[in-house]
């Protein structure tokens, strides 16, 4: 059985693996690792690089209905080793990161069900510092807010019976964005914590393949508030919501925000279909 089992979920990652994945194979090899890249419903050939350029990779394809949440769960389920990594495919891991990783978990208490080491982007933000809070009637994200902490999806190590008890990603978030915030509130709900590791580097690159448009943003404010429906549901935190979101949306009608205005219909929309 293998140390650890890295999950790499990728779409339409050809030339970012080209790049990036040679130097995570190397540092996996050191942890004793196995890889599981998940080829979710590319049209790039990143299955055919990865069957002749790395076959030591263990290759999940998934043809329809692509998400982030959906590609991770399946290459979790299908991980044979006890350590759950889960990693971004433009990661630059440090020599002996993944290993250190490891240890860490290993000498944790039980409680603690994920590690997190530092994860500097080129723009001098750090994804494993991220935390989420509440303010003025919204869940808001960012890096070393007071608030909860949460797992980063670019790269954190968990204790695979942990992911399970959890169920692994919400699957309502899906294609990305904030199912890593949410799997962190339900740890903490269930009992568990979550450790970070500064001292140890993994880099991200942020190459992500789902861009930075207005789709984009649109797609993060549908999400903030499901999100917010699953885990921002105290009677305070409702009151707070109903006081405070008809002041976002006429400030953002006012500033012509309209992934905000678009995304919450959206999640209107959303929650009708439910």
């Amino acid at each position: 059985m293998p140390e650890i089992t890295l999950v790499i979920p990728s779409r339409n990652g050809r030339e970012i693996l080209q790049k990036f994945l040679p130097g995570i194979l190397e540092e996996a090899c050191r942890a004793g690792g196995e890889v599981i890249l998940v080829d979710d419903c590319s049209d790039d050939g990143t299955a055919d690089l990865v069957r002749t350029k790395h076959p030591s990779v263990r290759l999940l394809s998934r043809d329809r209905h692509p998400g982030f949440c959906n590609a991770v769960n399946m290459g979790m389920e299908a991980a044979e080793s006890d350590n759950l990594l889960l990693l971004n495919n433009d990661t630059v891991p440090h020599m002996g990161s993944f290993s250190a990783l490891l240890d860490e978990l290993r000498n944790s208490p039980d409680e603690v069900g994920a590690v997190v080491p530092g994860i500097p982007r080129p723009d001098g933000t750090d994804d494993g510092d991220f935390s989420w809070s509440f303010r003025r009637g919204l869940a808001v994200t960012g890096e070393g807010i007071e608030g909860e902490p949460y797992p980063s999806g670019a790269c954190s190590l968990w204790r695979r019976k942990v992911w399970e008890d959890l169920g692994g990603l919400d699957t309502r978030y899906a294609p990305i964005y904030w199912e890593d915030a949410d799997l962190g509130a339900r740890m903490r709900r269930a009992g568990y914590t979550m450790k970070r590791c500064p001292e140890i580097t993994v880099e991200h690159q942020h190459s992500a393949t789902m861009g930075r448009g207005t789709a984009s943003e649109i797609l993060r404010e549908r999400n903030r508030f499901i999100f917010m429906q699953s885990n921002c549901s105290s009677p305070g935190m409702r009151l707070s919501t109903a006081i405070w979101l008809p002041l976002h949306l006429t400030r953002a009608r006012l500033h012509a925000n309209s992934p905000f205005l678009e995304g919450y219909l959206q999640y209107r929309r959303w929650r009708k279909s439910q």
